[in-house]
């Protein structure tokens, strides 16, 4: 009898750590630093305000694809830019995933886009 409590308390104990192993996450591909999602056709987050030095993170959360570049949208037409000071932005995104800008080295207020949903702008202001 006390064998079977014994195996029954040794298979509970190997599931438990089972269950526990399957919940650690990879933090080393985790985003570090400031942080705004995009949705299926927005960036669930307009604005953001960041310090001098640091990237942003767009992550996106819709299985949809994005192009992010420097510019913005002006109503219903594109204005691709790059403000002097800004980095240059670049970003396909295919699906759900994220990436990183280029570090913001300057203070100011830059601005980009999505060039496939119009509206989609982001303001990134440097401190």
């Amino acid at each position: 009898m006390y064998k079977k409590l014994l195996f029954g308390m040794i298979a509970l104990a190997l599931l438990t750590v089972l269950f526990t192993a399957c919940t650690i996450k990879d933090t080393a591909n985790a985003p570090a630093g400031p942080v705004v999602k995009m949705g299926s056709s927005n960036f669930l987050q307009p604005t953001i305000t960041i310090k001098k030095g640091e990237a942003v993170t767009l992550v996106n959360t819709a299985a949809v694809p994005h192009i992010v570049v420097n510019g913005t949208w002006d109503g219903a037409v594109q204005k691709p830019a790059q403000e002097a000071g800004a980095p240059k932005v670049s970003m396909n995104f295919n699906g759900q995933g994220s990436q990183s800008t280029p570090p913001f080295n300057t203070a100011g207020t830059f601005k980009i886009y999505c060039t496939i949903h119009g509206g989609m702008n982001l303001t990134v202001t440097v401190q």
